[in-house]
């Protein structure tokens, strides 16, 4: 109530005031703004026609892509999957000639941090013998005959203890 009376105040000084209304962003003409939605539309559509060839259990860690010039960038979430994605380099090219225009000659994949990834992985830990069987392999490694082996064994051994007491 009371911005309709300051709007009746202010009418007479000010005849051909008028109250915006409110627009949102978006309503707004901005080109530069849908040259970047309809880029963003055909590197999905893209995505979706290259997971639609991937097998199930790689089409999960296909996070996005990005035509450069002749270069296909196909962005993951661990080295783990971009060694399978480069098995399948093939069939991920020729389904990006087939949507993209046959112009993709290169694929180039590379692994986003797991912050930004949809599937973070867990950090694991990592499995420790028990207590008694590092005793064990130390007291293996200063039987052995070989220096070199010997050696190895003891600096294991130590490596184990060290990471078991953490």
């Amino acid at each position: 109530m009371g911005a309709r009376i300051r709007q009746q105040k202010l009418a007479p000084l000010r005849p051909h005031f008028r109250p915006m209304a409110f627009k949102l962003a978006h309503s707004f003409q901005n080109r530069a703004l849908d040259v970047f939605q309809i880029r963003l539309a055909k590197q999905q559509s893209l995505l979706l026609a290259i997971r639609s060839r991937l097998p199930p259990p790689v089409t999960d860690h296909v996070l996005h892509c990005v035509v450069n010039e002749k270069k296909l960038l196909l962005y993951t979430d661990s080295a783990a999957w971009a060694s399978q994605l480069r098995f399948l380099k093939e069939e991920i090219l020729q389904s990006a000639r087939d949507a993209h225009g046959g112009t993709i000659d290169k694929l180039q994949i590379r692994i986003l941090a797991d912050q930004i990834s949809e599937h973070p992985q867990p950090r694991r830990k990592a499995s420790l013998p028990s207590s008694e069987k590092i005793a064990m392999l130390s007291d293996q490694a200063k039987t052995m005959g070989d220096s070199q082996l010997r050696q190895a064994l003891q600096r294991l051994s130590a490596t184990l203890a060290k990471l078991a007491d953490e």
